[in-house]
């Protein structure tokens, strides 16, 4: 694998995306780096009212990689895949699962995301 993945952010799954932004962003004073009306991004962080990897929608862990294709084969190889390879809006994105049973995103963003950087 060229460059180990770095971790990105956790994201943690809410019903009402407006109050949950005002919550992380006004009582814990966290600055907004992107947003989308289903996505708000702060530093390793991110709140999301759109559907999880899972269905489950429990917090999820992203790792960022430079080549999402040469990570998967490289990775499938030593841990059990629960996502396979696949292309969102976002980026390329897939899943492996850790040795005690919590799944694991790695993701090479887009270049061209939905979300948009907040200035």
């Amino acid at each position: 694998m060229p460059t180990p993945p770095r971790f990105g952010f956790a994201v943690r799954y809410v019903s009402d995306i407006e109050a949950a932004k005002r919550f992380y962003a006004e009582v814990l004073d966290l600055k907004i780096e992107r947003q989308h009306p289903t996505f708000v991004q702060f530093e390793n962080f991110a709140i999301a009212s759109d559907d999880a990897m899972t269905g489950a929608r429990e917090p999820e862990l992203y790792w960022l990689v430079d080549d999402a294709e040469a990570a998967f084969r490289d990775m499938s190889r030593h841990a059990e895949v629960t996502l396979q390879l696949s292309q969102k809006p976002f980026g390329k994105v897939f899943g492996i699962r850790d040795p005690g049973g919590q799944p694991c995103y790695l993701l090479e963003l887009a270049h061209d995301r939905p979300s948009r950087a907040v200035t």
